[in-house]
């Protein structure tokens, strides 16, 4: 047994005994964490101006309390990003998350030490019960993939950036042996070089578990195995690496000690790919016991391709709900994106979809939501994030104990997040328009959609009302769209630049498409005074209801 698995063993064991026994009481678990929350928190600005020193129960908290979307909650995290003190939580944030919000400035997620280390004990408890039903995932080295952590400071010189980087620069240095990538590699800007060096490394091992949120980010290290296969063996027999030629002085001098030289393995691995015909991460690492990724929701699409560079019997497993705003759930089994709800580290109030659109809101807590009910979430954190409005629905598939296990099904309504971009419908028309008027187009714009075909990409239809338009027009238009969503959603430009989202194609659709889908929609029941339809249609069918004349 290694140092790691020891650990997670150990510590993972007794987390466990605890967790297990919150999930037959949930109701006092929740009570408890609230009044824990309410009572460290009520001497802040936030919680004098909303009385938390008279909070005793939840019926109190959600009568004095409003729920917030960011936007209310702006305030208090200015002040906070200034270095003011005892604003939202009487602890300091050590970090700043970013995220993209639904104008051009990103959202900026306050997280503190207990909630750093709330979501650590969530993730130990994932580990515990991965390594409990595949002991091997720990035997060879850990492929993660995350973004930098620091993209900016704050006047104070707190980071602020991704916080799977801050996760994984500040774990403990036993952890970090196990990794097959330090994190240097992870803060480089150029991503071609990235994903090679990346690459580079993490051939030289035996890795026995690959675990990051999106699967589109695997699939897309697969591809780039396969077309660098020959220059990522000739490195590795030797000892060199190519793109780290391109890279700075600094950086080569931190990652040259990584660097293995290996010629036996270079030359087992070019036996494989001859073959085979290719190198796929199944012929580089016949060890791997395990992938975490996320399953469900939009992105489990992609898992329909892991077949073509993973064996049928490596077994899966979901990240989690996991937000840049808490880690909110622990898969306990293979192949299914379920997992029980983390009651412990944050507490939640839930809404039921159908109760959604309607005048008065009856929020639920965990111990009255059903199996089968689809909830929109709204977590209160440790990080000072309270009755948040994340536009978020879960599913309950099902009870652990008497806990419910939740499965994350979609962004609520007006957001598209294929790749973890968080594209939301006002971007969307702000794109359109602008680049619209740019190129003084008369053009009905229909809606923005998503093709999950090779590369996710954002498909926008359009229908020509005076305008024939024509290729050039057309791709001018597609990129300046492009362009225009690139600067006002942070995390667009960075799955656009990684390459985990491709180019948004054009689609000119029939004269009368949406007249004739408007028609359709009445004729099932919609009221035609009430019809409205979102630009934004997270579904991978949906444009299968307009009859393209042109792609550009």
């Amino acid at each position: 047994m290694n140092i790691v698995s020891y650990i997670i063993k150990a510590i993972g064991h007794k987390d466990a005994l605890r967790f297990e026994a919150s999930t037959s009481e949930p109701a006092s678990t929740q009570d408890l964490l609230l009044k824990k929350i309410i009572s460290a928190n009520s001497n802040t600005s936030f919680g004098k101006k909303h009385g938390f020193g008279s909070i005793s129960d939840a019926g109190q908290y959600q009568s004095k309390v409003p729920v917030f979307k960011y936007d209310g909650l702006l305030p208090f995290i200015e002040k906070s990003l200034k270095g003011e003190t005892n604003i939202l939580t009487a602890e300091n944030p050590i970090f700043f998350a970013t995220t993209s919000g639904t104008t051009g400035k990103p959202k900026y997620i306050p997280v503190t030490q207990s909630s750093r280390n709330a979501k650590s004990m969530v993730m130990r408890l994932w580990m515990y019960y991965a390594s409990r039903k595949h002991p091997d995932i720990f035997n060879g080295k850990i492929l993660s993939v995350v973004s930098p952590e620091a993209e900016s400071y704050t006047e104070k010189g707190i980071p602020c950036g991704a916080e799977s980087g801050h996760a994984y620069k500040n774990m403990p240095a036993v952890m970090k042996k196990n990794y097959s990538v330090p994190y240097d590699v992870f803060a480089m800007d150029d991503y071609k070089s990235k994903y090679y060096i990346l690459l580079r490394l993490a051939l030289q091992e035996n890795i026995s578990f690959i675990g990051t949120c999106n699967p589109s980010t695997i699939l897309l290290l697969c591809q780039k195995t396969t077309e660098h296969a020959p220059e990522l063996i000739r490195d590795l027999y030797e000892g060199t690496c190519a793109m780290l030629k391109e890279s700075g002085k600094n950086l080569r001098a931190r990652i040259m000690p990584y660097l293995k030289k290996d010629r036996a393995r270079a030359k087992h691995l070019e036996d494989i790919m001859d073959s085979a015909g290719s190198l796929s991460p199944a012929g580089a690492w016949p060890s791997l016991a395990l992938i975490g990724c996320w399953l469900g929701g939009s992105v489990g699409i992609y898992l329909r391709d892991f077949s073509k560079y993973f064996s049928k019997e490596t077994p899966l497993r979901d990240w989690g709900y996991l937000a840049s705003e808490l880690r909110g759930s622990i898969p306990i089994e293979d192949n299914t994106p379920a997992g029980i709800l983390a009651i412990e580290t944050n507490y939640y109030e839930f809404l039921d979809e159908a109760d959604a659109d309607s005048g008065k809101k009856r929020f639920l807590t965990v111990s009255q939501l059903k199996k089968g009910g689809r909830y929109f979430v709204y977590p209160t954190t440790l990080a000072g994030l309270y009755r948040y409005e994340m536009n978020d629905i879960i599913e309950v598939a099902d009870f652990y104990n008497r806990t419910p296990v939740i499965k994350f099904c979609q962004k609520g309504k007006g957001v598209s997040s294929i790749t973890g971009e968080k594209l939301y419908e006002s971007q969307v028309v702000e794109a359109v328009s602008r680049s619209l008027e740019k190129n003084r187009l008369h053009l009905e714009f229909i809606v923005a959609t998503i093709d999950t075909e090779n590369l996710p990409k954002y498909v926008f239809i359009v229908e020509e009302t005076t305008d024939k338009i024509n290729e050039e027009a057309g791709l001018a238009l597609i990129s300046d769209i492009d362009a225009f969503l690139r600067k006002i959603n942070i995390e667009y430009d960075s799955k656009r630049k990684s390459s985990r989202l491709d180019r948004p194609v054009l689609k000119i659709a029939e004269r009368g498409s949406y007249d004739t889908y408007r028609k359709k929609k009445v004729s099932e029941g919609v009221p035609d005074g009430q019809f409205k339809m979102l630009k934004l249609n997270s579904d991978p069918g949906f444009q299968e209801n307009f009859k393209t004349v042109r792609t550009l």
